[in-house]
């Protein structure tokens, strides 16, 4: 397969044998189908040259920069078809044909241009009707129309030209009415081109005006001269045929030309827009300062600027809040800038400014110095936010543990004792009268007083297990694995004594993950591994389960990474689905 340089070498190399080619047949051609100031040879030739090398040569330019958008295809196939039509000099009936069959497609090609230009693409319903009845004006119509006009007839207005090999019946009449019905079809696609092109510069904003412009204003007044044009022809008046013709094909041969200087404004604008970027930004401080400037620049007044954040792996504002991306389609598009082979940053712009992402991240590189000083400032206030929503959410769990361990001391161990303390009382009054129901009673107390035992040193458990205090990590966490109903296997555990606030932080990870595993993931079998490892402890609790865990949407694992980031320890969840799910926690421990 052939690299895209080669087939747009070729393609230039086919463009200049056509056109000198077509050029040579003109001038030595017997007669011309042209009228006015074109009937001279020359005259045509050059706008046959002028037109077709100007729309392919544009067209290959803007192949070449962007070799995505079909804007430069459709400018290439517009200026080839416009000099196929000079094939309507030849004195052989096929090539006369075809010539003539050719004539009018470069205007359906142009239609489609103006309605696909900036993107090269249909976008909408109505654009792509409009695109399809011009091309059956241009084609079926054309031919039918044809087919009953016999070229050497006087009605042709063709001098000398060769009989037409594909006649069916001579018919100026019906010859007529097609022509006739390719006039209403072409101002109908001309009056919908206006109305597309009205409304969508109504909807635009600055910068897409700029963008759209200078070709839009060219192509449409070429359509609507050649329009007069046409309708002149209808009518009989030469003179007004012949100077809308003039100026239609004088603003036709001009489209590319427009085209490209769009181009080359925003090829050489890019020096010129670093230039004017980094000198504004010279002596500004503040937030706004940046965004600013890019907006003027980039002539953009709505542009926003997102800072990647790499501990949450996601886009932020300025003011630290997470931000997604616009898709596609959304009529904005974010432009990635990165340095050094990381994300540092998205300008979020305008969807005109789509085709322009060199210039984009050509001026988010010469200020990439400033974008990682705003990144950086943007981590801070993450930092900010999520540590107020940290200290927020430990005082509401402190308010909710202590709420938990009122409710269960009032529903439990203190309903225990309060019927203990009753039971005592009743024993110490039967006590001298009947001692064998006494005894009873104080049996009874015995076993409440074992109950609420029980009960405390569960909610102890809950609180700091003593275990933990007592005998160390590994026999909690065994202690945890030997409760729990989906069968654990603790691999290794550290043999010396880890600090207390640390070894805390390890045993409630694991009894949370232990609790997830049995009550959410469907896990059958739990590995539980703790590594103290370069001043490191290395916490690894790892199931078999369905996966999809969300800490987003878990009180319990917040709470754990709450519990991890105020011992400046990192907290780590892998859980795709139908994978399992890991916890991974390091806590330093110097």
């Amino acid at each position: 397969m052939r690299s895209p340089s080669r087939r747009l070498i070729a393609a230039a190399v086919a463009t200049v044998a056509i056109g000198i080619g077509l050029t040579v047949l003109v001038l030595n051609s017997p007669h011309t189908h042209a009228t006015g100031s074109f009937a001279s040879p020359g005259v045509y030739a050059f706008y046959l040259l002028l037109i077709g090398w100007g729309f392919a040569g544009t067209g290959l330019y803007a192949w070449a920069r962007r070799p995505g958008n079909d804007i430069g295809l459709l400018m290439v196939a517009t200026g080839l078809a416009w000099m196929i039509r000079g094939l309507g000099v030849s004195g052989d009936g096929v090539v006369f044909s075809v010539g003539e069959l050719a004539a009018p497609l470069s205007f359906a090609l142009l239609a489609h241009l103006l309605l696909a230009f900036p993107s090269g693409r249909l976008e909408t319903t109505a654009q792509r009707r409009l695109a399809a009845l011009a091309y059956v004006n241009v084609t079926v119509l054309q031919l039918a129309a044809y087919l009953f006009t016999d070229t050497t007839a006087p009605y042709s207005g063709c001098v000398g030209c060769p009989p037409n090999p594909i006649l069916i019946a001579s018919s100026s009449t019906a010859a007529s009415l097609i022509i006739g019905l390719q006039l209403l079809c072409a101002v109908v696609v001309l009056v919908g081109l206006v109305v597309m092109q009205v409304r969508r510069w109504r909807r635009a904003t600055p910068g897409q005006r700029r963008a759209l412009s200078p070709i839009l204003v060219t192509g449409a007044l070429t359509l609507f001269f050649l329009a007069a044009a046409l309708v002149g022809s209808g009518s009989g008046t030469a003179a007004a045929t012949d100077a809308a013709d003039f100026v239609a094909l004088s603003l036709f041969a001009f489209v590319p030309f427009a085209f490209l200087l769009g181009l080359l404004r925003s090829r050489f604008g890019t020096a010129e827009a670093v230039t004017l970027v980094v000198s504004s930004l010279a002596g500004q401080v503040g937030r706004s300062g940046l965004r600013d400037t890019l907006a003027e620049t980039l002539g953009d007044p709505g542009l926003e600027l997102a800072y990647w954040v790499p501990e949450i792996s996601s886009y932020v504002d300025s003011e630290g809040r997470p931000v997604a991306l616009p898709e596609t389609g959304e009529g904005r598009f974010a432009t990635r800038i990165s340095h050094g082979g990381e994300p540092l940053a998205a300008v979020v712009h305008d969807a005109s400014l789509e085709d322009e992402r060199s210039l984009v991240q050509t001026v988010g590189a010469a200020v990439a110095l400033t974008l990682r000083n705003e990144r950086l400032a943007a981590e801070l206030r993450v930092r900010v936010a999520e540590l107020r929503s940290s200290r927020a959410r430990i005082v509401e769990a402190g308010d909710e543990q202590r709420r938990r361990i009122e409710r269960d001391l009032h529903d439990g161990a203190q309903q225990r004792l309060m019927a203990l303390g009753i039971n005592l009382r009743l024993a110490r009054d039967l006590v001298a009268r009947d001692p064998e129901a006494a005894s009873e009673l104080l049996d009874t107390s015995l076993h409440e007083l074992g109950e609420a035992t029980a009960e405390l040193r569960e909610l102890a458990r809950g609180i700091h297990p003593a275990v933990l205090t007592n005998r160390g990590l590994d026999a909690a966490l065994r202690g945890l694995a030997s409760r729990s109903p989906v069968p654990v296997e603790v691999i290794e555990t550290p043999a010396d004594r880890l600090p207390a606030s640390i070894e805390s932080a390890v045993y409630f990870v694991v009894a949370e993950a232990l609790t997830n595993a049995a009550r959410y993931a469907a896990a059958r079998c739990v590995t539980v591994s703790v590594l103290n490892r370069n001043g490191v402890v290395e916490v690894d609790v790892i199931d078999d389960g369905i996966g999809g865990a969300d800490p987003k949407n878990g009180s319990g694992l917040r709470g754990l990474n709450d519990r991890v980031s105020a011992l400046d320890g990192r907290l780590e969840l892998a859980s795709a689905g139908g994978e399992g799910t890991a916890v991974r926690v390091r806590l330093p421990c110097a």
